[in-house]
């Protein structure tokens, strides 16, 4: 039958294997979050109903509600990655300390955004701290620079150790790490283009970020569908 061909596929098995997992869930919803961000402004431009700008518009601030609530105590994790870091005292001084930068600014980021989920359930008096988001963009940008410098310095490092290999299968596989580290690269300086918008030191379209934002969450969700 066709329905047990789409239930026992293997791909359909992966799917919810992928789906049943919170991290996961949640880079989906910044993929549907962003997407609408991008097509809210696109139909907006090409003179589209106002209920169907209203509507992704709506789904936009409903989904990324819903990730702050997926994301709360987050900042754990990235405390937990900060502290290992730290204290392995092998590592390259230079990616150990914008590893350590990196999650120490991405706890303080999660950790602030989860205030801003705190004001939006009315908890936390809306009027309070009214910086709090801004903040939360200073530590994201922050961590996405030290993610920056992480990543040149991979590939410089990487680049001189290939042109110490002789055998092809080893450059092959240096290749594959060089290839990992830049597409780090761009993928932290679109984010940084997200961040740097938000705290209005760039000024580009809702339609530019939304889009900058789809292809972070498309890489992301990459990465997680193929190491699931």
């Amino acid at each position: 039958m066709v329905a047990d061909a789409v239930i026992y596929h293997p791909t359909f098995a992966k799917l919810i294997k992928f789906l049943d997992s919170t991290p996961k869930r949640e880079k989906a919803f910044r993929l549907v979050a962003y997407l609408s961000r991008f097509l809210g402004y696109y139909l907006a431009r090409k003179g589209y109903p106002a209920e169907w700008v209203r509507l992704f518009k709506d789904l936009k601030s409903n989904v990324t509600f819903i990730r702050k609530g997926m994301r709360f105590l987050k900042p754990l994790n990235h405390l937990q990655t900060a502290a290992q870091t730290y204290d392995n005292k092998l590592l390259d001084p230079v990616l150990r300390s914008t590893t350590v930068l990196r999650n120490l600014s991405y706890a303080a980021y999660l950790g602030l955004d989860s205030i801003t989920f705190f004001k939006l359930l009315g908890i936390v008096d809306k009027k309070r701290f009214p910086t709090v988001s801004t903040w939360g963009s200073r530590f994201w940008l922050l961590g996405l620079i030290a993610g920056l410098i992480n990543s040149v310095h991979t590939i410089s490092t990487l680049n001189k150790y290939k042109s110490e290999q002789e055998k092809p299968e080893q450059k092959e596989a240096v290749d594959k790490k060089i290839y990992k580290a830049k597409r780090k690269w761009v993928w932290d300086l679109l984010d940084a283009f997200v961040a740097l918008n938000s705290l209005d030191y760039l000024h580009f379209s809702e339609g530019d970020v939304g889009l900058a934002g789809t292809v972070t969450s498309l890489m992301g969700l990459s990465d997680l569908w193929a190491a699931t």
